[in-house]
């Protein structure tokens, strides 16, 4: 038994990941970030032609890989940014090489964060294919994989911040482009990684994915993580139903934790 109690601490985090994908499932699974060390950085030479250290020697760049975690790009894509002044019906276009993809859908307009740079940034959110779910409340750094997009992290900016899996399941990405005076194309190649996560925590992090029905991802989605009844969430703290995940959450892992704690 006090094995068990101490052993505790050192059990992994497990991740859950469900997808409605079979090209997410099957080719562009999340990750561990160490799967995805760019080619250009394997191929950089030790030593520059003047015999100084490369990035080669960055220990910064080998512990973001060695440590992330990363949601690939689950296709091919390629986005047209039409060039400010210009009539057209929208700022942007895109196709890509298949169907579960959605550019265009709950993109959040210019006034919700109207503080923030000029008016010609508009937000590309890239609908995410995957749910994520944590028995543990650990939080996650979410930052963009530069090092990982040589070709186009001038034109693309991923929004950072912390998230976490416990209360919320979503892994939508949301990237920033600017309107600029000419036409832009921007093609993005598959499993690309998109998104690069850091857990906040010492306690190993293990992977766990499982490829659900359309159906059963959609009721994944939850906003009480299938324990209270499904309300529309705001982004106010202090909301009804934000207030009652808390009050539950907190309820329920005072009845499931360990009574040696």
């Amino acid at each position: 038994m006090a094995f068990n109690i101490f052993k505790r601490k050192e059990d992994p985090i497990y991740l859950d990941c469900y997808t409605y994908s079979h090209y997410a499932y099957n080719f562009a699974k999340i990750d561990h970030a160490r799967k995805y060390i760019p080619d250009w950085w394997k191929s950089q030479p030790r030593v520059s032609t003047e015999g100084e250290k490369t990035i080669k020697y960055c220990s910064a760049v080998r512990d973001y890989y060695a440590t992330g975690i990363v949601i690939p790009l689950w296709g091919e894509v390629e986005i047209t940014v039409h060039p400010k002044g210009k009539s057209y019906e929208v700022d942007y276009e895109w196709r890509s090489s298949n169907e579960d993809f959605n550019l265009h859908s709950g993109n959040h307009v210019k006034d919700q964060w109207g503080g923030f740079g000029n008016d010609n940034l508009r937000n590309i959110k890239f609908i995410s294919p995957w749910a994520i779910k944590t028995r543990d409340d650990v939080q996650f750094a979410w930052t963009q994989p530069t090092w990982s997009q040589p070709d186009n992290f001038n034109r693309l900016t991923l929004l950072p911040g912390v998230i976490q899996f416990k209360t919320q399941i979503g892994t939508n990405v949301n990237y920033v482009i600017e309107i600029g005076a000419e036409e832009q194309k921007i093609c993005i190649e598959p499993l690309t990684p998109m998104a690069m996560l850091h857990p906040m925590t010492e306690r190993k992090v293990e992977l766990r994915h499982h490829l659900v029905s359309p159906d059963k991802h959609a009721k994944i989605f939850r906003k009480g993580g299938g324990m209270l009844l499904n309300e529309n969430s705001v982004l106010d703290p202090n909301s009804r139903i934000n207030v009652r995940n808390r009050k539950f959450w907190q309820k329920a892992d005072e009845l499931n934790k360990c009574p040696f704690e």
